[in-house]
């Protein structure tokens, strides 16, 4: 038995109200809408389809947090079960969920890169074979994808503004732009779309006109996923520092940034993020870190993403216990021992320690640490604007005073 899905793609052992339930969790998946988990009800109720729970895995493994890992292991069960009724296509997507259940995130883009050079057409393919190359920091292989989605996908809803967010990380930002507006006239509601504009205004220094593009295209983000939500209105928040404007970025920490799913990474890390820039700006954020802590703190044992546990350890580090930045220190280094990317030991670990010398005003150790690993710091994942928070730690190094000395770094 097969059916197929809305881009005339086969799916095996599916009925065709388990291909309809597909087509409607792949238009949430593109769009960034707040129904993905209809995709699981499908899935449990076709065990034997396996590219549904494949899907089904991936979307729990992207919760990006160790349990979203457990909670993946029985769809992963049933697709290992069933892979051999699988087509092709649909091998090559199960190849990729395997490896990325083994944390071998390179081998899950390898076979997202094949599957979408064969099956351009599958272009939820296209978007999952992006998030991880965003994660890997592959800005070529960000970019391929886009391509593939533009060249297959002309005109389609959610395409352009895939392409030109990895425009903007290729640094075309003319073309990020042009792309980015034609997204948005395709389908209003692209929010992947204004995220990639408001990169371009970000790294073009047009912090005014980039507010204000975010302000028009907001009212579309009611209605979208907590993940976008947030993270675009984190990007209003960085025009208004850029503007000076701390009061207006507290407020939209209050009301958009923090509280809506505080068990999410990527909120812990969006008010992490945004939290350490009112830092670094000198700004009372009040009773605001301890909440963001309490959540951080039962992070520290994943280890699964280097971006996502700097930003843990900033936070335990600026606000926990004293001995809890020091623990998960020895517990990063032990990763970055079993880790054959360098990845974990030559950026990540030196930039921990960078940034926990810095909270204990160490300023010459943090200034040293941190500036080892700036110039591949692009591997540990995120975005050029995500990343600079690192290089404003470092650029505050250089205006503190030296501990031993009293004087102060050119």
């Amino acid at each position: 038995m097969q059916s197929f899905d809305c881009f005339e793609l086969a799916i095996t052992n599916a009925d065709a109200a388990a291909a309809k339930t597909y087509d409607r969790y792949v238009g949430e998946f593109l769009s960034y809408g707040p129904e993905l988990r209809c995709l699981f009800a499908a899935a449990d109720e076709n065990p034997d389809a396996p590219l549904l729970n494949a899907h089904a895995a991936a979307l729990h493994m992207a919760f990006e947090a160790a349990d979203g890992w457990v909670a993946a292991a029985p769809y992963l069960a049933r697709m290992n079960q069933k892979q051999a009724d699988a087509n092709e296509r649909e091998k090559l997507f199960c190849a990729a969920v395997s490896a990325w259940h083994q944390q071998n995130f390179t081998a899950a883009l390898e076979a997202f890169d094949e599957l979408t050079v064969r099956w351009p057409a599958d272009l939820c393919a296209i978007k999952w074979g992006q998030y991880h190359a965003f994660n890997l920091g592959d800005a070529g292989a960000l970019l391929r994808f886009g391509e593939r989605a533009r060249i297959a996908h002309e005109n389609a809803p959610y395409a352009h503004g895939m392409t030109a967010f990895a425009l903007e990380q290729n640094h075309r930002l003319g073309e990020a732009e042009d792309e980015g507006m034609r997204a948005s006239e395709i389908a209003i509601d692209d929010a992947w779309a204004h995220h990639a504009v408001a990169h371009v205004m970000e790294t073009q220094h047009r912090a005014r006109e980039g507010a204000r593009w975010l302000d028009r295209c907001a009212h579309t983000w009611e209605h979208k996923g907590v993940f976008i939500r947030d993270h675009n209105y984190w990007h209003s928040a960085l025009f208004h520092l850029a503007l000076g404007q701390e009061t207006e970025a507290l407020a939209l920490f209050d009301r958009r940034l923090w509280g809506a799913w505080p068990e999410f990474p990527q909120e812990q890390i969006g008010a992490v993020s945004m939290l350490w820039r009112l830092d670094l700006r000198g700004v009372d954020t009040g009773e605001r870190w301890a909440p963001v802590v309490a959540e951080a703190r039962k992070r520290a044992g994943d280890h699964l993403f280097p971006f996502h546990d700097l930003h843990y350890l900033y936070a335990l580090a600026r606000a926990g216990e004293p001995h809890e930045a020091d623990d998960f220190l020895v517990t990063l280094r032990r990763k970055a021992e079993d880790d054959i990317t360098g990845v974990w030991g030559d950026i990540c670990v030196p930039v921990a320690e960078g940034l926990v010398a810095y909270l204990r005003d160490d300023h010459e150790t943090a200034l040293e640490k941190i500036s080892l690993a700036i110039p591949a710091l692009h591997r540990i994942g995120g975005s050029h604007a995500q990343r600079h928070v690192f290089v404003e730690t470092l650029e505050a190094c250089m205006k503190k005073p030296r501990r031993e000395t009293g004087a102060f770094e050119a």
